[in-house]
């Protein structure tokens, strides 16, 4: 695939893959840190922040054309520590897919499957994963796609549905002369957009090597996933009040279950939203599962085959059962951030200097 075909596939990936946890546990982060009524404007600061890195990491993945990260890494600095960038960014993989499921899990047995063990929910979704990743990425992009509109779809009829209980008076002051606070927000709203960095998978299947192409596709990707949060912000805000979100674990969804229409056939709103958002983190559980097989499979040099997902697979749902309790997940999230400096700023930093050095002396 070239860059003359569609950037569409591409673009819904990335949206599928960024929206995850963030929607549901984001609000009372971020009001915890920021705790003012304009919160939302750290949500736009960290798709800018999100944004500029993946400037960087095309900067890298356009010196290498048709070439994965996996591909390129032993190149630049050398085949061992090219390996050990390749494991790296693996192991990131792996633990945010565990982190998101068991997240995913924790919801699922608070709102729907109170009775049902943590293990059963996790081994569906990481066997429903194995079979769908055991096709290959251009059948992963054509679920996407199919499934995109579902996700999007939910997303309205719940904004249409949740604007009349908005308390106006919850969202003011609009502009707080407090700028420092928002900065301090931008840290935690900067990783509910990771997912754009798999584009350095991605380029294994589609050529980017043109700045426009590129632009449009993080430019559209981010601003539509940013454009979702400060939206679902501003609703959380208005129905819950920062007071309430800061003791709420996951306030997009309590926020769902205020939602009341007298004589309505569908009463459970909150359902119709835990239905698309289990979508999501389908996707984004896809996305970076496949990125860290095809990794596992680029460093032993073998194809991929039904043991080295299994052992992916059995990989996450294990990581995934490690926390005791919600509290300690949450606590892992620290570990993992810092995990994402190194896969989403450090590997590609480090690559592209070493590169532009390379051809500077050669």
């Amino acid at each position: 695939m070239n860059e003359k075909q569609p950037s569409l596939p591409i673009i819904i990936f990335l949206i599928s893959t960024i929206i995850g946890v963030g929607i549901v546990t984001l609000p009372r982060q971020t009001a915890l840190i920021v705790g003012q009524p304009n919160m939302w404007v750290s949500v736009i600061f960290g798709s800018i922040v999100a944004f500029l890195n993946a400037c960087l990491i095309f900067m890298l993945i356009k010196r290498f054309p048709k070439q994965t990260l996996f591909d390129f890494a032993p190149k630049v600095v050398g085949k061992w520590i090219g390996k050990l960038f390749s494991l790296i960014f693996v192991m990131y993989a792996i633990s945010i897919s565990a982190f998101i499921i068991r997240t995913m899990s924790e919801i699922v047995n608070y709102y729907l499957l109170d009775r049902t063990p943590n293990s059963v929910v996790l081994a569906v979704l990481v066997l429903s994963c194995m079979y769908l990743v055991s096709s290959g990425l251009s059948n992963i992009l054509m679920f996407f796609q199919l499934y995109f509109p579902i996700i999007i779809s939910m997303f309205i009829i719940l904004t249409i549905l949740s604007i009349k209980s908005i308390e106006v008076t919850h969202l003011r002051p609009i502009f707080v002369n407090d700028g420092l606070e928002l900065l301090k927000g931008t840290n935690t709203t900067f990783f509910s957009f990771v997912g754009y960095e798999l584009i350095m998978v991605l380029s294994g299947y589609q050529t980017f090597t043109k700045w426009r192409c590129m632009t449009k596709i993080i430019g559209i990707s981010l601003g539509s996933v940013c454009a979702i949060y400060v939206l679902f912000f501003i609703l959380n805000i208005g129905i819950l009040s920062i007071g309430e979100l800061k003791v709420i674990t996951f306030p997009t969804i309590e926020m769902a279950k205020t939602i009341e229409y007298q004589g309505f056939f569908f009463e459970r709103f909150e359902l119709l939203f835990l239905f698309g958002w289990i979508v999501t983190i389908f996707t984004t559980l896809t996305a970076y599962y496949y990125s860290a097989l095809l990794g596992v499979c680029k460093i032993i040099n073998c194809k991929r085959n039904i043991c080295l997902n299994t052992l992916v697979g059995t990989a996450i749902f294990s990581l995934a059962l490690v926390p005791s309790g919600i509290t300690e997940l949450f606590s892992s999230a620290t570990y993992l951030n810092n995990l994402s400096y190194a896969a989403l700023i450090g590997i590609p930093f480090i690559l592209l200097v070493i590169s532009f050095a390379k051809e500077k002396f050669q």
